[in-house]
């Protein structure tokens, strides 16, 4: 299983960001909490380049603090898992991501993108 994690910062101490799409880092990991990749998003890539990358290179689970419906309509009409974790680090979604404690999301948590589509 490979997941990604919309961050504040580098490491799996970081906080999940606020909002999935427009993180200022992603974080590429397996389900041993080993990284493999971090990801910059400075420009916050309104077309979610980087989340497309993401799930053609396997990534099939994205722990998110919010997400908005552009976003959400890309992960999830390709079939993967995305699970809600506000306020706590990366290490602690990705804990409770193994104990089975995440909310998985059916729907966006956010009404409204940021940018036009």
């Amino acid at each position: 299983m490979l997941i990604m994690i919309g961050t504040d910062g580098t490491e799996l101490t970081s906080k999940v960001a606020k909002r999935f799409g427009h993180a200022r880092y992603y974080i590429k990991c397996n389900e041993n909490a080993n990284i493999i990749e971090v990801i910059d998003n400075p420009e916050h890539d309104e077309k979610h380049q980087v989340l497309i990358d993401a799930i053609n290179n396997g990534v099939n689970v994205f722990i998110v603090g919010n997400i908005g419906p552009h976003a959400f309509s890309i992960l999830n009409r390709e079939g993967v898992k995305i699970y809600l974790a506000r306020n706590i680090s990366s290490k602690e979604a990705l804990e409770k991501l193994r104990n089975n404690e995440l909310e998985l999301l059916t729907e966006p948590t956010v009404k409204k993108s940021m940018h036009k589509h």
